[in-house]
């Protein structure tokens, strides 16, 4: 009669109930929520400082460009093809340096904001003009 009572009892402290289940699969996903949150806010201040970087790259290039024909391109597109001007020495960059890391072309004027001889923007991380904090603009002026 003891072996009975004895069976019952190791039967019944046997795995783990369905609560105790779900409070640690809460508590799981939690977890990985406030990861994925981490990370994920990681990777767009990264693809900010890539577009910032970028952005440099092109300023460089677009002076390049300018001490060999004499002016400003009037568009990107002029430092990777041939504008026709016998000066020109290019390409000057690649075509895929011309695209931030969200996949949008930046935009070029010529004159530039903010009394800059040229500007280059990209809306970052929202595609959209404005925006504050990592949705904010990238400017060519701002760094």
């Amino acid at each position: 009669m003891k072996r009975k009572n004895i069976n019952k009892l190791a039967r019944k402290q046997v795995g783990f109930s369905l609560i105790e289940i779900l409070v640690v699969m809460v508590m799981m996903a939690t977890l990985i929520g406030l990861v994925a949150n981490s990370v994920g806010k990681s990777r767009i201040k990264g693809q900010i400082q890539e577009a910032k970087i970028k952005i440099g790259k092109i300023k460089i290039k677009i002076e390049e460009y300018n001490l060999d024909v004499g002016y400003y391109p009037r568009s990107l597109e002029e430092l990777v093809n041939d504008n026709g001007d016998s000066n020109w020495s290019g390409p000057y960059i690649k075509k895929k340096l011309l695209k931030d890391p969200w996949g949008e072309a930046y935009q070029y004027t010529n004159p530039g904001q903010n009394d800059e001889e040229f500007s280059i923007v990209s809306n970052g991380y929202d595609k959209s003009p404005g925006g504050s904090k990592l949705d904010k603009d990238i400017n060519s002026w701002d760094l």
